[in-house]
């Protein structure tokens, strides 16, 4: 997905596994930790439960949809022809069959669709082209994100790097791209995290229609000195940039990566917070109620968050960069966030019961689901 143009326009399908400083094995309660139900998944980025006890997951960098049932056996539902053409992410399942998003990079502009199987593996394009759909009405296009209030000089010598690099750090409104990268269902809707659009779309099963739901804010940066070293150092490779802009503020776009109905029909929404919140703790929680597009946050100051899971006990989140799955408690106005668990970049997370499925290692080649009991729910 694309973080901001801060990040190179990098995805999050490319980002270095060493990012993540948490510690490979998880645990909780000092002795307790998740099970492991299968490993050796190839970038399981994304997850949904389906019945029976089985998983759906999607092994992102195989191009490949699998269904893990409730021995840990797996098996592919489908996988993508040419995979280094193309992406499989995003699961949502309902009444036995499945949904996801297929994306073709193969043609001189990429398309993007959402493709349901049933139980019986019956495939159907149920979307219009989502990339279409930005190409059309580009939703965060009167948001402004990178640098603010550059004077003339220092705006010059950023335009030298955005030159080299290829893509605009200086106050720039929202980019033509597309990436839908998570998406849930909810009676005659489907909603759809776009993490480059940058936006929340619905789509009408029973037509393809593609509409926008709601715009995400972008979220605010203070360059530091220790920032901007860590800026250059993680996301543009060693390269040095301006010191001028230490003091001015940047604004992330939001990158939407995960979308779940609660039962009010009201949507959470996690952000990953663009490249910068590959850094340090940008993301965000918000509640979208989707009949007026009004945005709510829900909480802040989340490290990476990938995916999120609702349950009686409180939104569960998987936050890749910070290592951990945490779960949040709303208190009033306060959203208090306990850890879980521990991990190695885990990705998604999904709720049935009490029970709580993760995929961990989502950014190796060695990666799992795991499952984790919750208390009190």
């Amino acid at each position: 997905m694309r973080g901001s143009t801060l990040a190179a326009g990098v995805s999050i399908l490319a980002l270095a596994a060493g990012f993540v400083t948490a510690p490979a094995s998880a645990h909780r309660d000092r002795e307790r930790g998740p099970d492991v139900v299968a490993d050796g998944l190839i970038g399981p980025l994304t997850l949904a439960v389906g019945d029976r006890g089985s998983v759906y997951l999607t092994q992102s960098f195989a191009g490949t949809l699998t269904k893990v049932d409730r021995r840990g056996h797996l098996s592919d539902v489908h996988q993508l022809a040419t995979p280094e053409a193309g992406e499989l992410v995003g699961v949502a399942t309902r009444r036995g069959a499945t949904y996801h998003v297929e994306t073709d990079f193969s043609g001189e502009l990429p398309t993007s669709h959402i493709v349901r199987t049933s139980p019986r593996g019956t495939r159907t394009v149920v979307s219009e082209d989502l990339w279409a759909h930005e190409v059309a009405n580009n939703p965060d296009a009167s948001q402004h994100y990178g640098f603010q209030g550059l004077d003339a000089q220092c705006a010059a010598e950023v335009a030298v790097v955005e030159e080299t690099v290829g893509f605009p750090l200086d106050d720039y409104p929202g980019i033509v791209e597309s990436h839908a990268y998570q998406l849930d269902v909810h009676r005659g809707s489907i909603y759809v995290a776009d993490a480059a659009a940058n936006a929340v779309l619905r789509v009408s099963p029973r037509t393809g229609r593609v509409s926008t739901v709601a715009v995400l804010p972008g979220t605010s940066q203070t360059m530091t000195p220790e920032l901007l070293a860590l800026v250059e150092e993680r996301l543009f490779e060693g390269m040095e940039l301006p010191d001028c802009l230490v003091g001015h503020e940047f604004v992330s776009e939001p990158v939407p990566t995960d979308v779940q109905v609660a039962r009010d029909g009201s949507l959470y929404v996690s952000t990953l917070g663009g490249g910068v919140g590959e850094l340090v703790p940008q993301s965000y929680v918000y509640r979208v109620t989707p009949w007026d597009g009004r945005v709510r946050e829900v909480a802040e100051g989340l490290h990476g968050a990938t995916g999120l899971a609702l349950s009686r006990s409180g939104i569960v989140v998987a936050q890749m960069f910070g290592g951990e799955v945490s779960l949040l408690r709303q208190h009033r106005r306060h959203t208090h966030v306990d850890t879980l668990f521990t991990a190695d970049s885990p990705a998604d997370v999904a709720v049935d019961g009490r029970t709580l499925y993760a995929t961990t290692g989502a950014m190796g080649e060695n990666g799992a689901l795991v499952t984790y009991r919750l208390r009190g729910h």
